[in-house]
Formats: structure tokens, sequence, C-alpha cells
């Protein structure tokens, strides 16, 4: 019964396929195409997580390609996050799960330090709107773990390792009552970039005393269900934060 399942499910794909390789193939290349079609049919459903895609030698037939193009076109997919290969051979739809898609974007923004005005300003955009739905979706045990955080800032104000838990807790807190799997994904890319720089920041005191306040008047807006104050302290805190990282940055340099 399970073999004749996964049999009708090879030939379901493998007919997808085809009926895609009918379809001109575009100028822009073949491996290109290739991506493109099979992105189409994840994006519609047709191929669905944990499908199995043929054999190599299947989709060089099914779509008359080259293995060299192929396999390009498999690792761009791979890269994506949307096929995997697993161990006894073949490349399969992932759980498409935004983990797994956006993980690319975590390498990328974590090895560029010089998009650091990029990330800054993609970060006001993500974590304040993540911040506004946080204040309106808050629950009051979510408010009590912020106070109970906020409470803990007191034994780290001269702690600078225990400063970076905490406020690593305290947004990543944020973002979970917020419950939005993607705009979370992409907030802790861009709070990971740049890290080292911000390592050497917080052995400021002053930087702590100032992400202090700034966390207390975030969670004062969350606690008031008060979603454009909650928006607006986040701005104010992110200001913060990029203007101590570019100084110590500067300092580096000196």
């Amino acid at each position: 019964m399970i073999e004749a399942y996964d049999r009708s499910r090879k030939a379901r794909v493998a007919s997808l396929l085809e009926a895609e390789a009918l379809r001109d193939i575009e100028s822009g290349g073949v491996g290109k195409s290739v991506v493109d079609r099979i992105l189409s049919l994840v994006q519609s459903g047709m191929l669905r997580p944990g499908d199995r895609l043929p054999s190599e030698r299947d989709l060089i037939e099914i779509f008359s390609i080259s293995r060299p193009s192929l396999r390009e076109a498999l690792r761009a997919l791979s890269i994506l996050g949307v096929i995997e290969s697993r161990h006894g051979g073949g490349a399969f739809v992932t759980d498409l799960e935004p983990r797994t898609l956006l993980a690319p974007l975590d390498f990328f923004l974590s090895l560029r330090e010089a998009n650091l005005s990029d990330a800054f300003a993609s970060r006001r955009v993500i974590e304040t709107d993540i911040t506004r739905r946080a204040a309106l979706a808050a629950r009051d045990e979510d408010v009590l773990v912020l106070r109970a955080m906020i409470a803990a800032h007191d034994s780290i104000q001269n702690d600078p390792v225990g400063f970076r838990i905490l406020d690593s807790r305290f947004h990543e807190m944020i973002w979970n009552i917020a419950g939005n799997a993607v705009m979370q994904r992409f907030a802790l890319a861009l709070y990971s970039m740049g890290l080292d720089v911000r390592r050497r920041a917080t052995q400021d005191p002053a930087l702590i005393r100032q992400s202090t306040q700034d966390h207390i008047r975030i969670v004062a807006a969350i606690a008031d269900r008060d979603g454009e104050r909650a928006f607006t302290e986040m701005l104010l805190h992110l200001d913060h934060i990029e203007e101590t990282t570019r100084t110590a940055m500067l300092n580096s340099k000196g």
C-alpha cells in the first residue's frame, strides 16, 4: 500500500514537471528556467513539502537540459531552501517553513558588516511593526514575563555579558508575542548582523543604562496595549543602537 502510494506520488510529480517543460524556454538561461518552473509549482501548491523530485536522469530528459545546467538549477533551489538532498539519494521539497526558506538571509547578513546601514533601515521597518503588533497581541502573562525581564536589568548594569543575554531574550520575547514567523526570522537575522561590533559597544555601562531605559518604555507601551507608542519607543531604541554601534566601529578603527 505504501509503495503504491509512493509510486503514485512520484508519477504525479513527474507529470507536473513534464507539463512545465512544455512551456517555452526563456532566453535568460536554461538553468534559470528550471528554477522558475519548479518555484511556480511550489508556490501554487502543486509541489508539496516532502515531494521527491524525479531522478537526475529523468529531470534531464523532462527539461531537455544538460547535466551541468540541471545541477546549477538544483543547487540554486537548495540555496533558496526549497529543495534538499537526503541520505540515500534524491532531491526533496523541504518543509517550506519560514526558518528554512529564510536561512540564506542569515548567511548573507552575518557575512557583510558593510551592510549595516541597510540592516538598520530594515530593522526600523520590521522591528517597529513587530513591536506594534506585540502591543496589540500581548496577553497578561506576556506582560508579566517582560516586566520580570525589566526587573532583571538591575543585576546586569555592570555585566556586559549578562546584558547581551538579557537583551537578546527581550527582543526575542517581543517577536514571539507578535506571532508572525516570517517577520520573526527577518528580525533575528538583522539583530544578529554585526554582533561582533555590538559586543564591543556593550562594554560601555552608559549604553547598558540607555538600553535599560529604552526597554522600560517599550514594555510600558506594550503593557498599555498602545501599539503606536510601542512603535515609537522601539524606533527610538533602534536609533540609539545604531548610534552606539557606529561609535564602536569608529573607535575600533582609531
